[in-house]
């Protein structure tokens, strides 16, 4: 029996932890993408929902306004900024586990979401 691994196992056992760095860089590309497309976002509902007719008479009389409950949407805004960040920022080495920032990333895409809705 022999005890020294074939070089085949070798490289395998090695190829997982790249597998993983890769994944995990191109899960941060992805988190700069959507941080960076937070602002635009926003920017693009808001001119979105004011060139409505709704908006327009919410503006200017007052009227027919959507009750949003207050603070919600600064509150996803700030929750998708802090999420976004830490998908971007967050050593691999203090990652809890493997798919840890491809959540933080989802996290971040559903309050970015969230806050597009609200406004």
């Amino acid at each position: 029996m022999n005890a020294t691994p074939s070089c085949t196992e070798v490289r395998t056992a090695h190829a997982e932890p790249a597998d993983h760095e890769r994944t995990d860089r191109n899960i941060r590309a992805a988190s700069w993408i959507a941080l960076c497309m937070l602002v635009p976002v926003l920017i693009g509902c808001g001119l979105f929902v004011l060139s409505t007719t709704r908006a327009s008479g919410c503006v200017t009389y007052g009227v027919d306004c959507a009750h949003v409950p207050r603070g919600w949407i600064p509150g996803s805004f700030v929750a998708a900024i802090v999420l976004g960040i830490a998908a971007v920022a967050w050593p691999r080495r203090w990652l809890p586990f493997v798919r840890a920032r491809a959540w933080l990333l989802l996290l971040h895409v559903v309050a970015q979401f969230m806050t597009a809705l609200l406004i």
